[in-house]
């Protein structure tokens, strides 16, 4: 018979003595802020502050998720208390926000607090999620802990998440044009789906691109529908603010004859010397995203993309040498909506048609 382990919990206070000065720093590094967001189903989440004042107090943790949606995080290495809710809605309220995720970590959720939780993602309007989330930490045997999220309160995601979708993109109710790109990514996700891939799909937005996360911040790939031009890019977009402009696009170029032959055939280089981005893009000419007995073919050819440039650059942009602290992912000083904006129009505009 096969011999199993046996999962033994840990107490937190042993790894995490103290909240400020130990689980709120490890929470905040990048890695760990993401095991978080797979576990809400957030997807990446890029640091902003640790410590925010706000009047009075402090919010523990302040990021963003790949919508460019504000996710608050308030830490509690004890069980729930009346206190910390006071402090979760005094930090919502002075965040001035249209609009935020507001993430709740305690050991212990009390049934009180759960309820609260669940009576503000019914109450609220549309443009806030409220989360509860329990923190442990087990090992086997003798193994190294782990910490494991358990998300014991959430939103509804078949009502409140699909309007808050339509509600971020613009704020605007989205045009014609607008839902048929939603309808068009939806079925990108299900094809995705259906042809095995794995992680976490983006949310569908009403807009005419949409991003995939790559592993470090700064570099997103990203698809865009073109419809004037009846073509469709795929691409790898570099945006870094805090370093000299086209280091990272510089140190790829010069490897082009290895990537390209990775890949497989040439790529289009462009630097975008007006621009503080560069991409490396790819097209599929006449596929007209208005034609939906084409989608299946369109959506193949993405999902083909997605693959080849995940195999092709993600271990190359981690290995990218910055040299500066945007080395690490999460810590580019570039604005949220950098990261996920479309390189052609302003951010808060969107593409109509």
């Amino acid at each position: 018979m096969i011999k199993l382990g046996r999962i033994i919990p840990v107490d937190v206070r042993t790894i995490w003595t103290n909240e400020a000065s130990h689980f709120t720093p490890w929470l905040a590094d990048a890695e760990n802020l993401n095991l978080l967001g797979e576990a809400l189903h957030l997807g990446e989440l890029t640091l902003q502050t640790t410590e925010r004042s706000v009047g009075d107090f402090s919010a523990d943790i302040v990021a963003v998720d790949e919508g460019g949606v504000e996710v608050l995080i308030e830490n509690q290495l004890e069980p729930s208390d009346h206190r910390h809710l006071g402090q979760v809605l005094t930090y919502l309220a002075g965040l001035g926000s249209d609009g935020a995720t507001v993430v709740w970590i305690t050991t212990r959720f009390r049934e009180e607090h759960r309820a609260a939780i669940d009576w503000l993602n019914r109450q609220t309007g549309d443009g806030f999620d409220f989360f509860g989330v329990e923190i442990e930490a087990i090992r086997i045997v003798d193994s190294l802990p782990a910490p494991r999220f358990n998300v014991v309160a959430m939103p509804n995601d078949w009502t409140k998440q699909a309007r808050q979708a339509v509600r971020r993109a613009t704020s605007d109710a989205p045009s014609e044009v607008g839902l048929l790109y939603q309808e068009y990514w939806l079925g990108l996700r299900q094809e995705f789906e259906q042809s095995g891939g794995t992680g976490r799909f983006p949310k569908a937005w009403p807009r005419h691109w949409l991003p995939f996360a790559i592993g470090r911040s700064g570099f997103q790939l990203s698809a865009g529908l073109f419809r004037a031009e009846r073509q469709i890019r795929f691409e790898l977009y570099m945006h870094q603010n805090d370093m000299p402009p086209k280091l990272a696009y510089r140190q790829l170029e010069g490897a082009s004859a290895e990537i390209e032959a990775a890949y497989g055939r040439p790529l289009e280089w462009q630097e975008l010397p007006e621009s503080r981005a560069s991409r490396l893009a790819v097209y599929l000419k006449e596929a007209d995203v208005s034609d939906r007995a084409d989608w299946k073919r369109q959506h193949r050819w993405i999902i083909d993309q997605l693959k080849l440039f995940r195999h092709v650059f993600a271990g190359r942009i981690r290995s990218l040498n910055l040299g500066t602290s945007s080395s690490l992912a999460g810590e580019d000083g570039a604005s949220p909506n950098d990261a996920v904006r479309s390189p052609d129009f302003p951010i808060g505009v969107t593409e109509n048609g």
